[in-house]
C-alpha cells in the first residue's frame, strides 16, 4: 500500500571524457511534475547542450533524450529508476559537451551512472499511503467516532464541523487501514456514518 521515493534532493556532478554531466533527483510530490526541475536546471546550466529528464509516478512513466541520439539518454535514465522500485521521482541530467562523442552506448553508460549516483545521495524513503475521508453523522455518534480515532494510530487527523443537519469530520488515515475503518464506522455509528468523499493523499 506504500512506495518507496526519494529522502530528498540531491545532485552528483561528473566529468566523463571531457563532458561535464550534472544529475539532479528529486522527489514529487502533490501533483508536481517534471516541469520545475527542468526549468530550474536550465537556469542554471544555460551553457549545457542537453538537458535530459525521466519521471516515474505510478504508471506514469516519462522520459525525454532533449536531441541526444533516440533511446542513448531518457530511457537508461528512467531504466535506473524502475530498478530501484522507486516512485513519484524526476531526474534531470545536464550535459555541457567536451568535444569528444561518447557514441550511443558511452551516451547510455554516461546518463545512467550519473543518474544512479545522484539516487545514491538522495537516499531512499518509505511512504506508507494516505487517504483523506469526509465523513457525514449524526451529531450523537461525533464524540465516540472522534475518541476512537484519538486511540487509533492510524488515524493522523480527525476534525469535526458542524452544519443543520449534523456533522462532517475529515479524517485522515493509513490506506492499509481503510477496510478496517469502514467497519468501525458502521458499528460506531449503528450504519448512520456516510464516507461522502475518499481520495489518496500524500505524506508528509
Amino acid at each position: 500500500m506504500g512506495y518507496r521515493t526519494l529522502a530528498r534532493r540531491a545532485l552528483h556532478e561528473a566529468v566523463i571524457k571531457h563532458s561535464t554531466f550534472v544529475a539532479v533527483a528529486a522527489p514529487l510530490a502533490g501533483g508536481a511534475g517534471v516541469e520545475s526541475l527542468l526549468a530550474t536546471r536550465r537556469a542554471a546550466m544555460p551553457s549545457a547542450s542537453h538537458h535530459v529528464w525521466a519521471l516515474r509516478r505510478g504508471d506514469e512513466l516519462r522520459w525525454s533524450d532533449d536531441g541526444e541520439p533516440a533511446g542513448s539518454a531518457g530511457r537508461p535514465v528512467l531504466e535506473v529508476v524502475l530498478k530501484r522500485d522507486l516512485d513519484r521521482v524526476a531526474i534531470v541530467v545536464s550535459r555541457v559537451f567536451g568535444g569528444t562523442k561518447l557514441g550511443v552506448g558511452g551516451l547510455a553508460r554516461a546518463y545512467a551512472g550519473s543518474a544512479a549516483r545522484a539516487l545514491d545521495a538522495a537516499g531512499e524513503r518509505v511512504v506508507e499511503a494516505s487517504e483523506r475521508w469526509l465523513v457525514r453523522l449524526p451529531y450523537a455518534s461525533v464524540d465516540v467516532v472522534m475518541r476512537r480515532a484519538g486511540d487509533d494510530p492510524a488515524v493522523q487527523r480527525c476534525e469535526a464541523r458542524y452544519d443543520a443537519t449534523g456533522a462532517l469530520l475529515t479524517i485522515e488515515l493509513l490506506q492499509a487501514d481503510a477496510e478496517r475503518w469502514e467497519t468501525v464506522l458502521a458499528d460506531l455509528t449503528r450504519g448512520d456514518a456516510v464516507v461522502a468523499t475518499r481520495f489518496e493523499i500524500d505524506a508528509p
